[in-house]
């Protein structure tokens, strides 16, 4: 289970993530749809941390990715030394907690007793992204395939390089990937060689060579020519139908309302409205949604 709790990501001035909060279960498929800029791809990133929020926390299987983010805690914002200050002023406890987390006043040197709860929290929740990234498969808009080396090595590369299987297990399980989707054959070539489509479905087969739980796919299609958009998106399909969990950025909204399970709708970085395909497509509520799909349906 991937668990996003009151992510925000900020660059700079610019607010893209204002306060997410989701989970994604096992053998869930969600799709993130929303207009260009709302923070769809930013949201992917911070799931495996190629972006590190600004606030908040990515929870992977129990375990945090993901620095601890005291304003989730009530009981350790109660030790520091600002709600101490505030309550003394006259605050209630709630009022104090409400104040410091709207305002954010949390600084460096809360305290021991702060201090220590806040290490002894991550401590006991930490999870190293290298270890989560294993089960934590990514798949780009650009296909970033090794053009120095032929299709079998970027497929064992990875899993080979981190030792996470031998060079015979890594070939056994390329060889029945290629096989699977139709390109045995383009075992020896190089990614040049390859149509768009093509490069991209080794793409997904590279990935799940290191045999995920999860799989993001951050708009896979964006960058093909139509007639490769449909190879791509078999593959994903036949991947939903096995019961992987994934959770897929996209502007193909046949695919999402064939393929999701839930429907997420990012509008200026927070969710706005989310439910079964049925209900976002065919029964939307938020009016913003409703103008975004009288533009893309």
């Amino acid at each position: 289970m991937i668990e996003i709790k009151n992510v925000y990501k900020s660059f700079k001035k610019l607010h893209v993530l204002n306060g997410v909060t989701t989970t994604v279960k096992e053998g869930e498929r969600i799709v993130i749809i929303g207009p260009s800029g709302c923070g769809k791809s930013t949201l992917l990133r911070c799931m495996n941390l190629l972006e590190e929020p600004t606030y908040g926390e990515v929870w992977l299987d129990g375990k945090t990715v993901t620095p601890i983010d005291p304003y989730l805690y009530p009981e350790l914002i109660k030790l520091s030394k600002t709600f101490a200050k505030l309550t003394k002023s006259g605050m209630s406890e709630e009022e104090a907690l409400d104040k410091i987390c709207e305002e954010r006043l949390l600084k460096h040197g809360e305290g021991s007793a702060f201090a220590k709860m806040k290490k002894q929290l991550y401590q006991d929740n930490y999870l190293n992204i290298n270890l989560a990234r294993r089960n934590m498969g990514m798949v780009f808009q650009n296909v970033n395939l090794f053009n120095n080396m032929t299709v079998m090595q970027n497929l064992t590369c990875a899993p080979v390089s981190l030792g996470i299987k031998t060079k015979e297990e890594a070939n056994e399980i390329a060889l029945r990937l290629l096989d699977r989707i139709g390109l045995l054959d383009k075992k020896d070539e190089y990614p040049s060689k390859l149509s768009g489509g093509q490069r991209q479905r080794i793409a997904i087969i590279r990935s799940l060579c290191m045999e995920p739980k999860y799989m993001l796919f951050d708009e896979p299609t964006s960058a093909l020519d139509p007639e490769m958009v449909g190879e791509v998106l078999a593959l994903m399909k036949d991947l939903a139908s096995e019961g992987m969990t994934m959770v897929i950025v996209t502007h193909e909204m046949g695919f999402a309302r064939e393929v999701a399970t839930r429907v997420m709708f990012l509008d200026k970085g927070k969710i706005a409205e989310e439910g079964t395909p049925d209900e976002v497509f065919s029964h939307p509520k938020n009016e913003r949604l409703k103008e975004f799909l009288s533009k893309v349906l």
